[in-house]
């Protein structure tokens, strides 16, 4: 039994995906720290992710593609222009996207330039996805990453859908615009779950 098939899940907000990406193209974005439970909920259904070229990076890239997701390699600092031609290509082609927006290294809960450029570029609507669980560990790193304990109840939200906002729109006032809907997610997506402090793993809360 994985960790995963213990945790009592509820879904909010996915009719939002499945109905965008037959309209248009689609990328749903999350935070570092909050990956692993839309990671989970997305396996098998062939996203393609954005993984930082990082060592770091290695160990997520070989997860995700265990769980059935595509990869495209590249982060700011190595390969960060030819992997974001080829997300824009793959959005534009139909494949969903995912994109943790705050990695590799921070700052914590700040949206990177990445995501909303190539939303712009590929004419993509945008999805903030967010979870929270009613008890967790939360590691002492820069993310504060979380992992859902065994049997924990889990809610994960998908957003409303940001539209495109036009080619012509600015990078980083379309950025704030998402980064502020992403946290509005992770905090209603903690209401739902009850709003506790979670323990932290390695060091004080």
């Amino acid at each position: 039994m994985t960790l995963g098939s213990t945790w009592r899940v509820t879904v909010s907000g996915f009719e939002h995906v499945e109905r965008v990406s037959h309209e248009r193209p689609l990328l749903t974005i999350t935070w570092h720290g909050r990956l692993m439970v839309p990671t989970w909920h997305a396996r098998n259904r062939r996203l393609v992710a954005m993984i930082s070229a990082s060592r770091d990076g290695e160990l997520v890239a070989r997860l995700v593609e265990r769980l059935g997701f595509d990869t495209v390699r590249g982060s700011s600092s190595r390969g960060g222009t030819a992997a974001a031609m080829q997300m824009i290509e793959r959005l534009k082609n139909g494949q969903i996207g995912a994109m943790i927006c705050d990695g590799p290294r921070g700052p914590r809960h700040q949206m990177k330039p990445g995501a909303p450029y190539m939303a712009i570029q590929a004419s993509a609507d945008v999805i903030p996805v967010a979870f929270a669980a009613s008890s967790a560990w939360t590691f002492n790193s820069w993310d504060r990453f979380t992992v859902p304990k065994p049997f924990a109840r889990v809610h994960l939200l998908y957003g409303e859908p940001i539209p495109h906002p036009g080619y012509d729109t600015d990078v980083q006032e379309f950025a704030q615009v998402l980064e502020d809907r992403l946290n509005d997610t992770l905090a209603q997506a903690e209401s739902l779950a009850g709003g506790g402090a979670m323990p932290t793993v390695g060091g004080r809360q």
